[in-house]
């Protein structure tokens, strides 16, 4: 009897330890992720001075996202990207992320959520027309930019700190449009907040299927920000930071 209960619980951890994995197709296994999803809802016009809300609606499958890291809106005139400004989105608690913003002179505006998630980031954006600008500048945001841009969805599988001296792991795993994303190029950009003019770069290899993987020793500790960029060769060129700490 005790042997047909120890084969019994064998057979039952061997079932376990295999949910929550899938074959990647050349003999490793490759966790399954559920991407977030991001839907920004905004309006096409506005008036002048007129408060524009903001509003974000983050999914994981059929859950509403009300426990996001980090969910903020960059706003900038066309053009002037460089001169953008940051709004700290409220958590409305059922998935809705919301805001406000107004701009005091005629323009076309770009307005982008950066939402990150359960290790996963996204930044859809879309543009509005205040009042009544340029019609050169207006005929670019009515030839689509109005529509919500897809974006990488990636999740970072490693720690968000680490040692100095000590090497540190990074691993993500990409997506895109649901689907794996695979035979990209990828490298992190790395540098310290108290010094960003030195610049670092982390080379990603595939070690997986849409999983990218590299290494990296810091030689002191502070607050860090890395930019994963990741490009393809279908035109794919998109980049999301992330912070990081070193201690």
């Amino acid at each position: 009897m005790k042997k047909i209960l120890l084969s019994i619980l064998f057979i039952s951890t061997l079932i376990i330890a295999g949910c929550g994995t899938k074959d990647n197709g050349n003999g490793s296994n490759e966790k399954s992720v559920e991407p977030i999803n991001v839907v920004l809802d905004l309006q096409e016009k506005a008036k002048v001075n007129e408060n524009i809300p903001l509003s974000a609606t983050v999914t994981q499958g059929k859950e509403k996202v009300a426990d996001a890291a980090k969910v903020e809106y960059e706003v900038w005139e066309e053009g002037a990207k460089d001169s953008s400004k940051i709004i700290k989105a409220t958590n409305e608690k059922n998935g809705k992320y919301t805001g406000k913003v107004a701009f005091d002179h005629d323009g076309v505006y770009t307005i982008q959520v950066h939402v990150t998630a359960r290790d996963m980031h996204m930044m859809p954006k879309k543009s509005v027309i205040v009042g009544n600008p340029d019609p050169s500048k207006m005929k670019s945001a009515e030839e689509g930019e109005h529509h919500e841009e897809s974006s990488v969805v990636m999740h970072v599988m490693s720690p968000k700190t680490a040692k100095v001296g000590e090497k540190a792991d990074f691993n993500i795993h990409m997506t895109k449009h649901n689907e794996t994303l695979t035979n990209a190029q990828v490298q992190i950009e790395v540098w310290n907040k108290a010094n960003e003019k030195k610049h670092e770069w982390i080379p990603m290899k595939e070690t997986a299927k849409g999983e990218y993987s590299g290494t990296h020793t810091f030689k002191e500790a502070g607050n860090y920000q890395f930019k994963v960029h990741v490009e393809n060769n279908e035109g794919l060129h998109e980049h999301q930071v992330f912070d990081y700490e070193v201690k």
